[in-house]
């Protein structure tokens, strides 16, 4: 046997070395040339306008409150100011949308075409003028009802959930963004304060009230329990 000298053991190393260096180059090179032709796909079309008929009562209408500026729920067209009925978001659960899409509706005209936008939002409060304010009026709450009150952002995965939990459930609500409403902050803080909540406690969202208490977070079990929601 022939004794293995450093010198022939590092030789030998090189060797070695150089082969993987050359196999992983050309596993590299077969990889770039595979990932070279990237299968084509096809842009989704558009989801199709749907005709509204606001008499069923199985729809949910979401809009911009004139008086308040705020998006508010409602559950009849009856329930919707007329000055609010020329954009408005329907809520149908026979339609299926992809998520980022509403159908978006002018209720003010018949028949009323809901058209699917994607990622629509409401004007801000800063957009209404006194032509559009629609005359102070006094709202009495139904029996049983409640008073929530969303705080959200765009592109809040959890504020999309509560959203559609409340939709789904025909709760009317009203949403602030914390983000694009300028009086959302205050409103919050305020709330905040008559909940013994402090600035800490209100970071993040979806924050939640229903007839004053809180929800911090997206908690459903609790947001099902404070509406009285079984199941």
């Amino acid at each position: 046997m022939i004794p293995t000298t450093p010198r022939t053991t590092h030789r030998a190393t090189r060797r070695s070395f150089g082969a993987l260096v050359l196999l992983a180059l050309t596993a590299l090179a077969c990889s770039d040339k595979e990932s070279a032709a990237p299968a084509t796909v096809a842009p989704a079309a558009p989801p199709a306008p749907v005709t509204v008929d606001p008499a069923r009562a199985d729809l949910v209408f979401r809009y911009l409150d004139p008086e308040r500026g705020e998006v508010a729920t409602a559950a009849s067209l009856d329930a919707i100011p007329a000055a609010a009925r020329r954009e408005v978001v329907v809520y149908d659960p026979t339609v299926s949308l992809p998520a980022g899409w509403d159908l978006v509706a002018d209720l003010s005209v018949t028949p009323a075409v809901a058209t699917p936008r994607q990622h629509f939002a409401f004007a801000t409060r800063a957009a209404l003028t006194p032509s559009t304010a629609a005359p102070p009026a006094t709202t009495k709450r139904a029996a049983g009802s409640h008073e929530v009150v969303l705080f959200s952002t765009q592109g809040c995965g959890y504020c999309d959930k509560a959203r559609r939990f409340l939709t789904q459930h025909r709760v009317p609500f009203t949403e602030l963004d914390v983000e694009d409403d300028p009086a959302a902050p205050g409103r919050l803080t305020a709330l905040g304060q008559r909940a013994g909540l402090g600035p800490r406690d209100l970071q993040g969202v979806p924050i939640i009230f229903v007839d004053g208490q809180p929800i911090l977070g997206w908690d459903q079990k609790r947001l099902a329990q404070l509406l009285g929601i079984g199941g």
